[in-house]
């Protein structure tokens, strides 16, 4: 893999990791917000939609609720901490190959 390709890759993986624990964040608050709303799966739903919308309260209404908004803050608390788990798999994954082939 070429130098750039790997910068842009740890780039990207620091990124997601940030997002992640952010998204994890506003879980735990979400949880804790909603946990005493007798609605079931109204109250899953409300904390799923927590990394949006406490972003948006959190902004004091400078992001509004406009579509390209709304996908651009599900791409950041969703698509990236997905990139995340995934990527630390395969790195994880990798590490322990390389250290099986040095042993031989």
């Amino acid at each position: 893999m070429g130098t750039t390709k790997r910068a842009l890759f740890w780039i990207a993986y620091v990124i997601s990791g940030i997002c992640f624990v952010l998204t994890i964040v506003a879980f735990i608050i979400g949880f804790f917000h909603h946990m005493h709303d007798t609605g079931g799966m109204k109250s899953v739903i409300q904390i799923l939609e927590t990394p949006i919308t406490g972003f948006i309260k959190l902004t004091n209404g400078t992001i509004q609720k406009s579509v390209l908004e709304i996908i651009l803050l599900c791409i950041v608390s969703y698509v990236l901490p997905t990139f995340f788990c995934i990527a630390t798999h395969y790195l994880r994954k990798n590490k322990r190959i390389a250290l099986e082939n040095e042993e031989e």
